[in-house]
């Protein structure tokens, strides 16, 4: 099993108060996270982009969700809640982009394309090929997870689990006895 190393975000850091948290998780070579995408009996591998929104889709994640339909191009669905944003706009949406539109919804895009509109990057689908007969053309079910095949794994903190240190002004978090900064790297 590859060694871990946390990777902490102002999402997903461990409050004053103690309550339970999730950390994400990176493996230690600093590859980035992936997750799984599977519509169907069909398995698609998605690379979450390295930000704030990315790092805070993954804290979600499982979750099954009814994506609907739109413009014979994309597959979307809202959100309970908000995640954070930066959009911009990209002017070509490419198959298997995964973005968000506005601050909770969530964006499937199976084909290629031109747009005005502005999204934030949530990461994509590493290879999009048959994406698109997966999807259909209707509403559909995907199932998003962690991919746990490549160490990104997500433990959750109980109670009185992992600790929250501050010295010589910085965050660190020590977790089953070994300490991480805030940045993620093993002190």
């Amino acid at each position: 099993m590859k060694k871990l190393v946390c990777i902490l975000c102002a999402l997903c850091a461990i409050s004053i108060t103690g309550s339970a948290k999730t950390l994400v998780v990176y493996n230690d070579d600093n590859t980035a996270m992936s997750i799984n995408v599977i519509i169907g009996n069909k398995t698609f591998t998605a690379t979450v982009a390295d930000s704030e929104t990315g790092r805070a889709f993954a804290q979600l994640l499982p979750m099954t969700v009814t994506m609907n339909e739109l413009n014979g191009n994309e597959k979307y669905h809202y959100l309970d809640s908000s995640l954070p944003t930066d959009s911009y706009r990209p002017g070509t949406i490419h198959a298997g982009d995964l973005m968000l539109y506005g601050n909770n919804c969530v964006v499937l895009f199976y084909k290629t394309f031109s747009s005005s509109y502005s999204y934030t990057r949530i990461g994509a689908i590493d290879n999009p090929a048959g994406l698109a007969e997966a999807l259909g053309s209707g509403n559909v079910s995907v199932r998003f997870e962690k991919n746990t095949a490549t160490g990104n794994l997500t433990p959750v903190l109980s109670q009185g689990e992992g600790e929250k240190i501050l010295r010589d002004g910085e965050v660190y978090i020590k977790y089953e006895g070994k300490m991480y900064n805030v940045q993620g790297k093993q002190m």
